[in-house]
């Protein structure tokens, strides 16, 4: 297992340190504004540098008002997605279907629903058709291809989903959520055995080892993160074995950069990040 992370680890910072800058300006898919640092869903900061680039095919900065995605173009899956939960985006808005998604540029192959037929896993969102179920617009937009990654089934419609509805009863209460999850390694098990990539030759998907989450949670909107600041992280494999049972696979936000390479909540002040980051939450 150590040296499987330590190899995984080592191949996405090569990745990610491959002709990174700071973040540019994008335009969203309904017509926004550009924007950068002043997206709500990355209040506190991008775990990696991403550019709305062509060249920047492994980390290309997509931005939408429902959430920032920094796309792989060579993996076919985000390195990460970020965004902003409070109760005003839960909704009951049906969901929509999965698309292609037509921000990325020429010469970047679209993944489409139908490249996931057959092949064991599900279209596993990232950042979940619920928790932009305001209105139907903001509810399509999770449904893009370039938010979705080959999970388990067991995964995503158990211990994964378990959590997602778990982030939404704290947002509920009243709490401001700030979200980022992915993918990391290569190779998972879905239902019909393992596989390191599915997909047709000239589209292939890798499947991820494990799926990790991140999560800040403030106790109001606009409140200021403290030492007292709560911050889960789950760090799931990617395979049949996850259970409803979430708790098992927590671990602290320190422990998922340390595996991934990435830095989360890097606005949140050095003294008061250094506490709340490596603290183990209790699940409940």
């Amino acid at each position: 297992m150590r040296s499987l992370l330590r190899s995984t680890r080592a191949a996405l910072l090569l990745v990610l340190l491959a002709g990174l800058v700071p973040a540019c300006k994008s335009t969203s898919r309904h017509g926004s504004p550009p924007t950068t640092y002043s997206n709500r869903n990355i209040r506190y900061g991008m775990p990696a540098a991403a550019k709305a680039d062509p060249n920047s095919r492994n980390a290309y900065l997509l931005e939408r008002p429902e959430y920032v995605v920094s796309y792989n173009d060579f993996t076919k899956c985000p390195n990460w997605v970020s965004w902003q939960l409070t109760s005003a985006d839960i909704g009951d808005s049906p969901r929509g279907s999965f698309e292609g998604d037509p921000l990325l540029p020429s010469g970047f192959r679209r993944v489409s629903s139908s490249t996931y037929d057959g092949c064991g896993f599900d279209r596993g969102h990232m950042c979940n058709s619920k928790d932009r179920s305001d209105t139907p617009e903001h509810n399509d937009a999770t449904f893009f291809m370039t938010n979705i990654v080959p999970q388990a089934p067991n995964n995503n419609q158990q211990g994964w989903e378990e959590f997602e509805s778990y982030c939404r009863t704290l947002a509920r209460e009243g709490k401001e959520l700030y979200i980022v999850c992915g993918p990391a390694g290569v190779g998972g098990t879905g239902s019909h055995g393992s596989k390191t990539m599915i997909g047709p030759p000239d589209v292939q998907v890798t499947v991820p080892s494990f799926v990790w989450k991140v999560v800040m949670v403030l106790p109001s909107p606009g409140a200021t993160p403290d030492k007292n600041t709560r911050t889960i992280g789950i760090w799931m494999p990617n395979d049949q074995s996850v259970h409803s049972d979430w708790s098992p696979y927590i671990t602290s936000v320190r422990d998922i950069e340390d595996k991934t390479g990435f830095t989360f909540f890097s606005e949140v002040p050095a003294d008061i990040a250094k506490v709340i980051k490596s603290k183990v939450d209790t699940g409940k």
